[in-house]
This record gives structure tokens, C-alpha cells and sequence, in this order.
């Protein structure tokens, strides 16, 4: 039996990869800045839940808990579900446990979370991606207001496709202040139907791989209906880009699948995303991570989070009078989060109200003490 530390305990996929690594006979412990509701109101015992210092705003306490973790733990493997990625991996080369770490390395994990740095990676690996510039001043900006209908302009460092602007009108481009501290990525515009992908991959060979179609989401943020999408290319998309990277860790991407079938990401998360929830759990997941299964995909067709369908899906279902669809979908689907949606009610609420305060939204709120954006780690 091996020990695995789940960072990012926030996130409701690390009650799943912890019920995946308990089901193939593994200690799982969680960790996080706190000790989210949805952990508290879990079957996980006390013992195997830990906190540390907030990475962002105290990275060398944050880097000496987790230290202090590991040592007493000894996890065979550590899995970062959320973006304290960038922290556990730089936490970790400073103090010698890099090797049991589910991530990139921390120079590619700069050009994977990069929106300008990443589209060059990947057609350096042969896969095509839409040109994207970095921008830095708002004279930059001003020479692509002509055609701004056929770009997309976002943070270069960003999260749920939070302040991106898709085919805007010129005059959106006024509030924009792009700056050295802060660039903006300009990328062609690409139309075809969005596509999310999952990948772990250990020295370029990807161990476990998941596609699914965000059939519900709040406007163009996080999704919370998952559909599986079989269609090959998009592993061999996800597999060219480990493979010619060598890369060992989570490798997620939002990718655009043309009229004609071809696969182009328009960016990377290199972490946990809520397509881990189509593999209910599994064991065999478990194993693939440690790499002691050939590549394993998930068998379920369909999965979403209850609270969120409810809550966000059903009144868009009733504007737009889908809600035909949506009691399809519900039928054919099963709720990723029973028997822990109380917790993530009281999870998403905290992060709500805080966010309410601060003028932020909740998602922005759920990663204000987590998130990198580009600066440097020290």
C-alpha cells in the first residue's frame, strides 16, 4: 500500500482522485490552505486531512509545510488538482521531493499555463494552434482593433476563461491596459465546437485520458455537465504533445474541433480539470497514475454536479426553453457529487460571499490565494 498526498483538497475532483486511490488499496491524504466543507462533511478521517500557508501570499512557509508534509508522510506520489500546481512543483524542486510530483517541470509549466508560450510549444510538437501574440502596452493593443471581430483577446495568464473578450466590437478594446506586469494574448479567432481534455502522462507516455463536451456551463466558464467525446484525434492531439515534450504530469486542454475534424488547442491548464469526474472514482484510475496500467479512459457517457445543474442549469434551461433537453440530459446522466453536494452547496457559498466583499467573482474568489499569474515565485 503507497501513501498519495492531493493537493487543491478545494476542488471537488480531489474527493474523487481520493476515493479512486483508497478503492486500489492506497492511503489518500488531502491538503489545502483550509480545510474545505466538502472535505469536512466527507468520509475522510481527520487524520488524512492537512492544511498549509496560502501559496501566493506566503510561499516559503507554504513551501516548508509542504515540506514538513512530505517528510512525515512520505507520499509515493503527489497529485496537484488546482493551480497551487505552480507552488507544489517550485516547493518542490527547492527541497528534493520533485521526483513524486504529478507535474511538468516548472519552466514548462510557465509555457503550458501561457496562453502566447503554449500555441508556439504546440506547433513546435506538430500540432497546429491559432497564432497568438502577446501584447504589453495599449499602443500594441490599438493595431488590432481593425479586425478585432476575428480574435479573441484574454490575460495571457488566466482562468475560466475569466475577462476574455471573443470577436469584440473595437471599442471593448478601450477599457484593456495591457502592460509588462500584465500582457494580454491576441489570438486568431477559431470557430468549431469546444472540446475539453484531461491527460496524465509520466515521461511523455499518457497514462489516463479523458475528452468530454461542456454541454452545460455558466456563459463560456467552467462547465458542469460532462460528456464524453470518443473521437481518436483528440488522444493523438494529447499524445503528440507529451510525447514530444517528455512531459510527466496533468496536461488539460480547451481545443476547438473544426467542421473538417481537426483538432486545434487554443490553450493548456497543466492540472486537474472536472473531467476526472467521468471516471467515477475508478480504481483503474488510481492505478494509471501510478503507472501500473496501460492508458485507461472512462466508461461513463455523461456526468454533472447536481447543485450546479440545479442551480445554474435549470434557469437557463427555462430562458432559453430548453428544458426538454435539460430533463434529457439529467436522465442520462448521473450527479458526480451525491452524497457530497452539501458540502460543495457550502463550499461554493463561502467562496460567493468572500468574493462579494472583495468585488470578485466566486470562481475568481475560489483561486485568490492559489493562482500564479506569471510572476515570480519566491
Amino acid at each position: 500500500m503507497s501513501t498519495v498526498l492531493i493537493t487543491g483538497a478545494r476542488a471537488p475532483i480531489a474527493l474523487d482522485l481520493a476515493r479512486s486511490f483508497t478503492a486500489a488499496g492506497h492511503m489518500a491524504h488531502l491538503a489545502d490552505t483550509t480545510r474545505p466543507w466538502s472535505v469536512r462533511l466527507s468520509r475522510m478521517p481527520r487524520a488524512q486531512q492537512h492544511e498549509f500557508a496560502p501559496p501566493r501570499f506566503a510561499f516559503p512557509k507554504f513551501a516548508s509545510d509542504l515540506a514538513d508534509l512530505v517528510q512525515r508522510l512520505n507520499p509515493a506520489l503527489i497529485v496537484p488538482t488546482c493551480e497551487e500546481v505552480f507552488y507544489v512543483a517550485e516547493a518542490a524542486a527547492q527541497h528534493g521531493f520533485a521526483d513524486r510530483v504529478l507535474a511538468p517541470s516548472t519552466n514548462l509549466l510557465r509555457s503550458l499555463h501561457s496562453k502566447v508560450e503554449f500555441a508556439r510549444l504546440a506547433r513546435a510538437c506538430g500540432v497546429d494552434a491559432p497564432e497568438t501574440r502577446r501584447v504589453t502596452s495599449t499602443e500594441d493593443l490599438a493595431a488590432f482593433g481593425a479586425r478585432a471581430s476575428q480574435l479573441v483577446f484574454k490575460p495571457e495568464f488566466s482562468r475560466f476563461a475569466s475577462h476574455a473578450l471573443i470577436r469584440p466590437e473595437p471599442e471593448a478594446l478601450e477599457h484593456l491596459k495591457p502592460s509588462l506586469a500584465a500582457p494580454w494574448a491576441v489570438q486568431d479567432y477559431m470557430p468549431g465546437e469546444e472540446i475539453c481534455i484531461w491527460s496524465a502522462a509520466r515521461a511523455g507516455e499518457v497514462l489516463a485520458f479523458c475528452a468530454y463536451r461542456p454541454r452545460w456551463r455558466l456563459g463560456r466558464s467552467a462547465s458542469f455537465y460532462f460528456e464524453t467525446d470518443r473521437d481518436p484525434n483528440l488522444l493523438r492531439m494529447a499524445q503528440a504533445i507529451a510525447q514530444a515534450t517528455g512531459a510527466s504530469g496533468q496536461l488539460s486542454y480547451d481545443v476547438i474541433r473544426g467542421a473538417d475534424g481537426i483538432i486545434m488547442p487554443i490553450e493548456c491548464n497543466p492540472r486537474g480539470v472536472s473531467g476526472l469526474h467521468l471516471f467515477d472514482g475508478s480504481p483503474r484510475l488510481a492505478e494509471a497514475l501510478l503507472g501500473e496500467t496501460a492508458i485507461q479512459t472512462p466508461d461513463a457517457d455523461a456526468r454533472h454536479l447536481g447543485p450546479a445543474m440545479w442551480l445554474l442549469g435549470a434557469p437557463q434551461a427555462l430562458l432559453n426553453g430548453r428544458l426538454g433537453v435539460f430533463r434529457n440530459d439529467l436522465a442520462r446522466s448521473r450527479d458526480a457529487l451525491a452524497g457530497g453536494a452539501a458540502g460543495a452547496l457550502l463550499d461554493a457559498g463561502r467562496f460567493a460571499l468572500l468574493g462579494l466583499g472583495r468585488g470578485r467573482s466566486a470562481s475568481g474568489q475560489s483561486t485568490e490565494d492559489i493562482e500564479w499569474n506569471g510572476e515570480p515565485i519566491r
